[in-house]
């Protein structure tokens, strides 16, 4: 009887021992930064794609051209636009202490985006971004954008970013782009190098409103470099957007001011 006790309490210890820790306050707050950082980005693409990618992706490719440029002097007349191919747009905003506001946005730089058919049929629209500065975020490298029959857009992107925090992060992409009423909807996988290591965000039915930094709803499930999967949970308040942080044993609350500051609430 003493020795399957001593046994028992022996495997006890041992399954207690190979329990992960939960993840710190320290890293969930890190986890949101990270995500704030990530949007500041994604608001850039999200801008670019709004504005590029309006069209109807049956017309022929110089009409689609014809298009979006004229739209792009209707909505951005600060920018100039340059025609380097009949199918082919570039695009000026500026310079970085003169910059273009589109979608509450301040951009400056360039970008550049070509239509082609490459299966002969689907429509691909090559974003590249020469560099694109989205007031203090810069991006440098290149998004894919194709159109499903239901109207929704696949978006595939591979970037470096400098933050607005003074961090250079590598950021690759495959997300699904919808409208639900007023809101832009966001589905699919977010991944990013920093020197802390590797992250990988699974984003679940994120909505975001218009010219919002942060999901009003949705969650996404983030692997750290720590070995933890910190899910947040979106939702939007009067003082601003709130993020609930979940690491493994307890919630935690966040507050992001819309200058994208992170505030520890506390345990939620």
């Amino acid at each position: 009887m003493r020795r399957l006790a001593a046994l028992t309490l022996t495997a006890a210890a041992a399954l207690l021992a190979c329990t992960p820790e939960p993840a710190s306050t320290v890293e969930m707050r890190q986890t949101v930064v990270e995500v704030v950082d990530q949007g500041r980005a994604m608001a850039i693409e999200n801008a670019m794609v709004a504005l590029v990618g309006s069209v109807d992706p049956d017309g022929g490719l110089a009409g689609i051209t014809d298009e979006v440029a004229a739209g792009v002097a209707m909505h951005t007349p600060c920018a100039v636009v340059s025609r380097p191919g009949a199918v082919a747009l570039r695009i000026w905003f500026g310079s970085k202490d003169s910059p273009c506001p589109y979608a509450g946005i301040g951009l400056s730089g360039t970008m550049r985006v070509v239509y082609t058919r490459p299966d002969g049929q689907g429509l691909l629209a090559s974003i590249y971004y020469e560099p694109l500065r989205g007031d203090s975020t810069l991006l440098d490298g290149f998004s894919q954008l194709t159109w499903a029959a239901d109207g929704s857009q696949r978006l595939v992107t591979e970037i470096r970013v400098d933050t607005s925090t003074e961090r250079e992060v590598e950021i690759q992409s495959d997300r699904l782009l919808s409208r639900v009423d007023d809101a832009l909807k966001v589905e699919g996988w977010r991944r990013w190098q920093t020197l802390m290591g590797s992250w990988e965000a699974d984003l679940a039915g994120l909505l975001l409103g218009p010219e919002e930094l942060m999901p009003f709803a949705g969650l996404a499930a983030v692997d750290t470099p720590f070995n933890h999967t910190i899910v947040l949970d979106f939702t939007q308040e009067a003082g601003g957007a709130q993020v609930r942080a979940n690491g493994g044993r307890r919630d935690r609350l966040f507050e992001v001011t819309d200058e994208g500051d992170v505030i520890d609430i506390g345990d939620g």
